[in-house]
């Protein structure tokens, strides 16, 4: 009896852990594989005694690794100390991966071309995505504002959602012309619509559409039409109706 309780509180826990790694693994890969906004390690295979001492760390304010302390804080604020326990004893169980040197994440030496893969990883390879959800799409911004943006983050004057430190740490290491050709980059991008964009143009085909359909009745209606004295409002009832019995069809 015993034994079959202790092997349904380990499933138990195991359950609970891979529920709670799930949101670490939008970052950090679904085996603790990825590179974290392309700069940390993999997490995979860490000891659970450093994973509980990061993840701590972070609840408290005290820790801003490669610019994300506040990001991690919200994340672990969620946390209760039995929950990094278990989070940190499921990622020590993860296989760990064998990491493959890289280039630095930005160098003076780098082509725009490079420099735009690394600013992907959060925006998308078209600069198409949120970053971390809450930004907006870059793709098709101004140069020249994409330039005031990255300028104001590398003097550390700019802290659009709470994001500062973690580009300023990567504007730091642009030089101007960088900067400049990046943008360009960026504004060269095909601009991506917004999901209010998107429900609008919808709705403006649909209105196209039905009007099409509406000019297209009357047209015929009053051609075919034997009662001179017809009404417009009368043809309009007969639409209506028209609508109606091909809703019911369907």
């Amino acid at each position: 009896m015993k034994k079959v309780l202790f092997l349904i509180i380990s499933i138990a826990s195991i359950a609970s852990a891979t529920q709670l790694f799930e949101k670490c693994a939008s970052c950090h890969g679904k085996k603790g594989e990825k590179h974290s906004k392309g700069l940390t390690k993999s997490i995979a295979g860490m000891p659970a005694k450093d994973v509980t001492k990061i993840l701590q760390e972070y609840k408290a304010g005290k820790r801003n690794t490669y610019g994300l302390g506040t990001m991690m804080q919200g994340q672990a604020a969620k946390l209760s100390d039995a929950n990094i326990e278990e989070l940190a004893a499921y990622v020590a169980s993860l296989p760990p991966i064998v990491e493959i040197a890289t280039k630095p994440k930005l160098t003076s030496d780098m082509t725009t071309e490079e420099i735009f893969e690394k600013c992907g990883i959060c925006h998308g390879e078209k600069g198409q995505k949120k970053s971390l959800g809450v930004s907006r799409p870059i793709a098709g911004m101004s140069a020249a504002e994409i330039v005031k943006d990255l300028k104001e983050y590398k003097a550390g004057t700019r802290d659009t959602y709470g994001r500062g430190e973690m580009m300023q740490g990567q504007a730091t290491k642009l030089t101007d012309a960088q900067m400049n050709a990046v943008a360009i980059l960026i504004g060269s991008l095909p601009p991506v619509k917004s999901e209010e964009d998107n429900i609008a143009q919808d709705k403006a085909n649909k209105i196209t559409q039905e009007q099409v359909d509406y000019n297209k009745f009357m047209e015929e209606y009053f051609k075919t039409s034997k009662n001179p004295n017809e009404t417009f409002d009368a043809a309009k009832k007969r639409y209506e109706e028209h609508q109606k019995i091909l809703k019911e069809n369907k």
